[in-house]
């Protein structure tokens, strides 16, 4: 079990209390509940077969920040950001532990493989909501009390299809799903919705690779179906990989070959170079990371103080605290769990500068609301920053 609590923040809180019981002593008036630590949680895969350290690392960099600049009104925020190994069972677990015994008033900055399906339905129940700095699952965009803050793979899938039908003019599209479990049916219905949307057809949809498939057959197939773009969901291993037979079929200069931001990494860059595969598209969910943009000033310092590493998934769990610690200083009066919950249900188009469109929570049943990408594309010096943003509707 990690926790990212640090001893020091203990510390901090309790010569904060001491000083503002002495000071509720000496007016007579009672502040030392005022002095009480504000708790947050987050729930993510820490270990495991997709490991997201940096996305709670960076949410406890803002908060480490704003309790050296004086907390929330005085209050210390005391952030306990646990792993769930990526098992289900683990996740549940924590969640109510966090919950349950730890009084958490909500939870940000988690990154899981596995905790919206296992938990959704519980923080409804306790009226608790979850901004979540990286968003995997379905369910993790499709519950009442869970918002992602990034865009997650289904929505940044659609904006590469309408980056290479909107903005590339490709013609003969064709989607390439690699099969993950829960994913393959969203994905076609989100096809289904790109090409009501634009009045185009999928020029051929391949569902037949599973993850770890040699892609070959694959990429034989858009190739017979003369495709002048190939979108395809991979994460930053497969992706690489999936453009060396790329370049070994001969094939990389016949179509734009489009993937998701897991591949935008300075690693994969890397590789791409040595191969001989650059000129792949990427889209960030987020500014893009690795540009000269003033917006990325101040993510950049806080995350550097704090030794967190510079990725697009930490620039997610950047992003979830700032916007918890804009909420939690707007609230007037005492911040509890269900103060905390109903300012969220009232926030509606709060903004920041790196994010493409406003983020709002709200009381609905589902929660996308970043829809926005700009696209990226690997070229010789590194990504280069190709796009606007692109907004799926």
């Amino acid at each position: 079990m990690t926790s990212f609590t640090q001893r020091s923040l203990a510390l901090l809180a309790l010569a904060a209390s001491a000083t503002l019981v002495l000071s509720g002593c000496a007016s007579g008036g009672d502040t030392a509940e005022a002095a009480e630590p504000i708790k947050i949680g987050a729930v993510s895969s820490i270990t495991g077969p997709a490991p997201f350290p940096d996305v709670p690392g960076a949410a406890q960099a803002v908060f480490d920040r704003v309790n050296a600049e004086g907390g929330i009104n005085g209050r210390m925020i005391e952030y306990i950001s646990e792993d769930d190994g990526a098992d289900p069972a683990q996740a549940a677990q924590t969640a109510r532990r966090l919950v349950d015994e730890d009084g958490v008033v909500a939870l940000v900055g988690s990154a899981s493989l596995v905790e919206c399906s296992a938990n959704a339905a519980y923080y409804e129940q306790s009226g608790v909501v979850s901004v979540m700095g990286t968003g995997v699952e379905p369910s993790c965009f499709e519950s009442k009390n869970i918002a992602p803050v990034n865009n997650g793979t289904i929505q940044g899938y659609a904006s590469l299809l309408y980056y290479a039908s909107d903005v590339l003019k490709d013609e003969k599209i064709c989607p390439v799903i690699l099969n993950s479990a829960g994913l393959t049916e969203p994905y076609l219905e989100l096809i289904k919705s790109w090409e009501a949307e634009t009045g185009m057809t999928a020029a051929h949809v391949d569902t037949s690779v599973n993850l770890g498939d040699d892609p070959t057959p694959a990429i034989l197939a858009v190739r017979d179906a003369g495709c002048d773009a190939v979108v395809f969901n991979a994460n930053e291993p497969v992706a690489v990989a999936f453009m060396n037979t790329v370049k070994q079929q001969g094939l990389l200069d016949s179509a734009d070959w489009l993937t998701l931001t897991s591949a935008y990494t300075e690693t994969a860059h890397q590789t791409l170079k040595d191969q001989g595969t650059l000129g792949l598209y990427a889209n960030s969910e987020f500014i893009p990371f690795m540009s000269d943009d003033p917006a990325l000033d101040a993510w950049r310092d806080t995350l550097t103080d704090a030794g967190v590493q510079l990725t697009s998934l930490s620039m997610g769990g950047y992003v979830g605290a700032e916007i918890m610690v804009d909420v939690l200083k707007s609230i007037d009066g005492d911040i509890t769990r269900e103060s905390v919950t109903e300012a969220f249900h009232n926030l509606d188009g709060v903004e920041n500068p790196l994010l493409g469109m406003p983020f709002s929570f709200g009381t609905a049943d589902s929660h996308n609301p970043n829809r926005a990408s700009i696209m990226v594309q690997a070229q010789d010096e590194g990504w280069a920053t190709v796009s606007d943003w692109v907004r799926v509707p």
